[in-house]
């Protein structure tokens, strides 16, 4: 893993009227890593990828991506810049295919402008058949190669999370958010969603990943921030952070002692 500083967060806050959302929340992701963000519900996990990725405003804090400060950033400019991200609810078109649901996702496309098409024609057919062709790879890539022309809406859940990886890829990103990837998802669609984050890492795409699933964070991320109450609690190693007393009170036992089945879930 290097040490090269893709995201940097420090000391961020977030109030919505007398409840503290984040509270000088603080984190760094290193490029060549998986980096983990797990809490309990409420912790405060989605309103951080929130302010990271521009949908809100923080009240205090830095954010920085690869040297560039984010205040004041539009989620389109922040994407832009090469961080993206997905969500927990599936936000594709249902009644699109899934390669036109890829297609949307290519920014700057020329094609969007009528004057353009009209002007540039042979540049915007030349656009128009690279991201046809890098949209039927990374359908390939991400396991859905055979589902190109069904509609989106016929997906399983655990195939619209990998069309919405597939989405964020269009954009050839540096970091990708992933917004509980495998929640919802099939046993068997989860170890296929594995297996596509570790090649993409194996290429060198790196992740912030939020999810409750302890197995998928143990499994596939280097380094762990808990959040609990809009606090960082701990930070470390993924396999050594879980097993920590504090981190296990606060995410899988709240409400009483550690049970043997919550250790044992780590």
């Amino acid at each position: 893993m290097t040490t090269d500083l893709l995201l940097s967060v420090k000391g961020v806050h977030k109030h919505f009227g007398g409840l503290k959302a984040l509270d000088g929340v603080s984190l760094e992701v290193s490029a060549g890593s998986i980096y983990g963000l797990i809490g309990p519900n409420g912790s405060g996990k989605t309103t951080l990828f929130n302010v990271i990725t521009g949908f809100i405003a923080r009240d205090l804090g830095e954010i920085v991506f690869q040297g560039q400060s984010l205040k004041g950033l539009s989620p389109d400019r922040i994407a832009r810049l090469g961080l993206c991200r997905t969500f927990q609810a599936n936000i594709c078109p249902g009644r699109m295919t899934v390669m036109e649901n890829m297609l949307l996702a290519p920014q700057r496309q020329l094609g969007e402008s009528i004057l353009n098409t009209l002007r540039r024609f042979r540049q915007v057919r030349r656009q128009e058949k690279e991201n046809l062709q890098r949209a039927r790879y990374l359908l390939e890539l991400v396991k859905l190669g055979d589902k190109a022309d069904s509609y989106a809406a016929h997906l399983s859940g655990g195939q619209k999370k990998l069309l919405s990886l597939g989405q964020a890829l269009m954009v050839e990103p540096r970091l990708i958010l992933l917004d509980e990837p495998v929640a919802g998802v099939n046993p068997k669609l989860i170890e296929e969603i594995l297996e596509v984050i570790r090649r993409l890492r194996a290429e060198g795409q790196n992740f912030l990943i939020v999810e409750h699933n302890m197995r998928v964070i143990r499994e596939v991320c280097d380094l762990v921030s808990v959040l609990d109450a809009g606090q960082v609690i701990a930070q470390g190693p993924a396999v050594e952070t879980l097993k920590r007393d504090d981190v296990l009170r606060a995410y899988l036992a709240p409400r009483g002692g550690v049970s043997e089945e919550a250790r044992a879930a780590t």
